[in-house]
């Protein structure tokens, strides 16, 4: 057969296919029209049964009871950070130091250990005069490494991310929480003191030298916070915690919370399993009723996600949510948004809208401007009133963070934050705080 002739009877043949092509999915669809429609496709089965187990977890979750506690201590401020005091040794001897859910070592100095450390508002814990203190050897130490020892003795060193940094060796010594007066104090030390591991401190350097505070009680995750290790002893009933701040002090609860709230209680669970500090999970972020775009919501839960942190004063979004939080606070208050020192009238500072963060759960979380912005020439005032003229604001909310977020004591002001570690969820309710 020549090539001409083969190409004709091979287009020959492609026209009849084509038509009976044609002709048979012309049938299929006036078949498929006269069917009924076909229902919804359903969700896969597994699907559906994790969903299920998922709402039905936060519903637990939510309806767990919260232990109402009878440990409750007052804490004082002092330029936006919180303290308590807590009783060490055997007298007792009485230490001010900060509350901070970001860090898991408690520490302060120690003499005669420390004689180059800072002066701060007590005297320095003196060792010796304690009968019931145990410097933990290198074979025993609890809050550092084996292999972190140095003349017989358990070495500690710890940085924070403002530069300041620390250096101690491990003690046991019996602690209890108090208030300012030592004579009760003293007294609920004999009733529930227990053996408790922290730092004393050799060297101190940055703020910590300078501040206010003796030293630091490290509230996180961990086994030997207080929070542990009271539990531990049956000292508090329930491993959990809450603190409640306002603008000059608050209390810590220890074993549940106080439940003198405003608003019912909301839940949410914590985000990373198997780390020590607080994390949760940013679902929208509201400024005034704007909702910020969800595409950005990524950038609240990178890294660590977003934590909760008594130790910080301020507040810190991720960078990158930048663009939309300045254009919707600055379309909604007629200002241009800054950190630096700016000056409002009254009926200006009225205009400037809360800053609400939901999360997994259905927890709103509001922080309102009185909180975020810090009143130069008088941060104590607990709520806003008229005045005359213009005052000098500083927006202590920065939109800086590289990654993730950190909720800082600012925007805990005014609710109570329940720490429920032996359940991994966190309680946030509107309070006063007195």
């Amino acid at each position: 057969m020549s090539p001409p002739a083969r190409r004709g009877r091979l287009l020959t043949a492609r026209s009849v296919f084509l038509f009976a092509l044609l002709w048979a999915v012309s049938s299929w669809t006036l078949i498929l029209k006269a069917l009924p429609p076909a229902p919804p496709n359903p969700v896969r089965p597994q699907q559906n049964r994790v969903g299920a187990r998922s709402l039905e977890a936060d519903a637990k979750q939510q309806d767990l009871p919260v232990p109402t506690t009878s440990y409750i201590y007052p804490l004082h401020a002092t330029k936006g950070t919180h303290h308590a005091y807590l009783y060490i040794g055997s007298p007792p001897q009485r230490q001010t130091l900060i509350v901070d859910t970001g860090s898991r070592l408690t520490a302060f100095p120690c003499q005669p250990h420390c004689p180059n450390c800072g002066k701060h508002t007590s005297k320095q814990f003196h060792l010796d005069k304690s009968s019931s203190y145990e410097v933990m050897s290198c074979s025993s130490c609890l809050l550092s490494k084996t292999n972190s020892c140095y003349n017989e003795k358990c070495e500690i060193e710890q940085s924070y991310t403002e530069g300041s940094s620390w250096k101690a060796f491990e003690v046991k010594d019996k602690v209890w929480l108090g208030n300012e007066d030592e004579n009760t104090s003293v007294q609920e030390h004999h009733s529930h003191a227990v053996p408790f591991a922290f730092g004393c401190q050799v060297a101190e350097e940055g703020l910590f030298k300078e501040q206010y505070a003796d030293g630091i009680i490290g509230l996180s995750m961990y086994t030997q916070t207080l929070a542990g290790t009271f539990h531990q002893y049956n000292s508090i009933p329930h491993e959990s915690f809450s603190l409640c701040f306002n603008k000059v002090g608050g209390y810590l609860a220890l074993g549940g919370a106080v439940q003198n709230h405003m608003a019912p209680m909301q839940f949410t669970p914590f985000a990373k399993k198997n780390t020590w500090y607080y994390s949760v999970t940013v679902n929208s972020v509201y400024v005034g009723s704007h909702k910020l775009p969800g595409v950005f919501m990524q950038y609240m839960n990178d890294f660590k996600g977003t934590i909760v942190d008594s130790g910080t004063t301020d507040t810190f979004l991720p960078v990158k949510i930048a663009k939309p939080f300045v254009k919707a606070w600055e379309g909604i208050s007629g200002r241009t948004y800054s950190n630096n020192l700016q000056l409002y009238t009254y009926e200006e500072l009225r205009k400037l809208p809360t800053i609400t963060f939901e999360l997994v759960g259905g927890l709103r979380w509001e922080v309102e401007p009185l909180n975020y912005m810090e009143d130069v020439s008088d941060n104590t005032r607990l709520s806003l009133a008229p005045f005359h003229g213009k005052r000098g604001f500083i927006s202590r909310m920065y939109v800086n963070e590289p990654k993730g977020a950190v909720l800082g004591s600012n925007a805990m002001m005014n609710h109570e934050i329940y720490f429920d570690i032996a359940n991994r969820r966190m309680g946030v309710a509107k309070a006063s705080c007195t």
